[in-house]
């Protein structure tokens, strides 16, 4: 952005030494333009030339104090061919200008410097320069005061910066924090599946929707077949084992638009939203064949299967597609376990069922 800021410089420089030699000086044009343009401008071209080159191949934290050299040797370039005090004061100030964008008091300090050497070489080697050792010093303590107004911008800015750092970085923790709330509550700890209240929240959710839009939905209801058993043989720690691998079996075939929760227990909750009953189906029957065949470290050589109830959603409402649902998993436990019962159009109302409605 400095560097656009230099080339800009030196086209209006050029701009206005032209409107100059056509409409105001009085010298010959062939003296102005070897006096006023053709050098000054050539020095200037050669300052950027070289700053770009440095810019490209300097070591970066070299990079900013070209700028600032830069700055200074344009400074003296403008200087030195305008040599009246109205050029002076405002071209002496750029380099210092030039540091406030860094934030940095190591830059200001060394603008400083560049500043005040080539206020001196002017005075001690230009003998057009017309001023005293007071307006030599003037200028120096205006110098110095403007430093002094730019070290107070420089360091406001640096507590700015460290202010929104910090708050945002705070913002940063809270949002993790909400987030990881928010996860904890809806969330099971043990299997990381979605818990019961959140499978309600989003199956509310996914009813309204299809009620408008008659998307494709069904839901199955997963039981570990014996887990009790398996709780009293091999204690709970192999139990929560069994239930976190038979979740992850799960999670790992559901597709990208399934909603896979714990219902409780042992009891998981598959909803499909993006397929058809028979595609569900299938899908659920390789689910129940890979828990099947997976070995089960904690259990030594035993096996573990899963029954399951499925229904595709008629239009009844949640607590009728629910019902059908759990249901249809009674049935599949009552009559051999380690099956898939599709569920009837209508609820059974002599029937059992296992969950009380939540």
């Amino acid at each position: 952005m400095l560097m656009n800021g230099f080339w800009c410089l030196l086209v209006l420089m050029v701009i206005l030494e032209g409107l100059f030699l056509i409409f105001i000086t009085p010298l010959a044009p062939d003296v102005f333009l070897r006096r006023y343009m053709l050098l000054p401008t050539s020095l200037h071209l050669s300052v950027l030339v070289l700053t770009e080159l440095c810019l490209r191949f300097l070591e970066e934290r070299l990079r900013d104090y070209a700028l600032l050299a830069a700055s200074s040797l344009l400074t003296f370039i403008i200087v030195d061919i305008n040599i009246e005090i109205g050029y002076i004061i405002p071209a002496l100030f750029l380099p210092v200008l030039v540091s406030i964008f860094y934030f940095s008091s190591r830059k200001l300090i060394a603008a400083v410097v560049m500043s005040l050497t080539t206020l001196y070489s002017l005075y001690f080697f230009n003998r057009s320069l017309d001023i005293s050792v007071v307006g030599i010093l003037s200028l120096t303590a205006m110098l110095g005061a403007f430093c002094l107004i730019a070290w107070g911008v420089i360091s406001r800015g640096k507590e700015m910066r460290s202010y929104y750092i910090h708050a945002a970085k705070s913002n940063q923790e809270l949002l993790v924090k909400n987030i990881l709330m928010d996860k904890l509550a809806k969330t099971d700890a043990l299997t990381e599946l979605y818990n019961h209240i959140t499978f309600h929240e989003y199956l509310d959710k996914l009813i309204e929707h299809h009620d408008t839009t008659s998307m494709p939905l069904q839901l199955a209801l997963i039981d570990i077949d014996n887990f009790k058993s398996v709780n009293d043989q091999f204690g709970h720690r192999a139990g929560d084992s069994v239930l976190k691998q038979v979740a992850d079996l799960v999670r790992s075939q559901a597709g990208m638009n399934d909603f896979v929760a714990r219902y409780g227990g042992e009891e998981l909750a598959l909803i499909f939203t993006d397929k058809s009953a028979d595609k569900s189906l299938q899908l659920l029957e390789t689910i129940r064949h890979n828990i099947e065949a997976a070995s089960y470290e904690e259990l030594g050589s035993r096996k573990i299967t899963v029954s399951i109830g499925f229904a595709d959603y008629l239009g009844e409402g949640k607590e009728r597609f629910f019902v059908r649902t759990d249901q249809a998993l009674y049935a599949a436990k009552s009559t051999g376990k380690n099956r898939i019962v599709t569920a009837a159009a209508e609820p059974d109302p002599g029937s059992k069922s296992r969950f009380a409605w939540q």
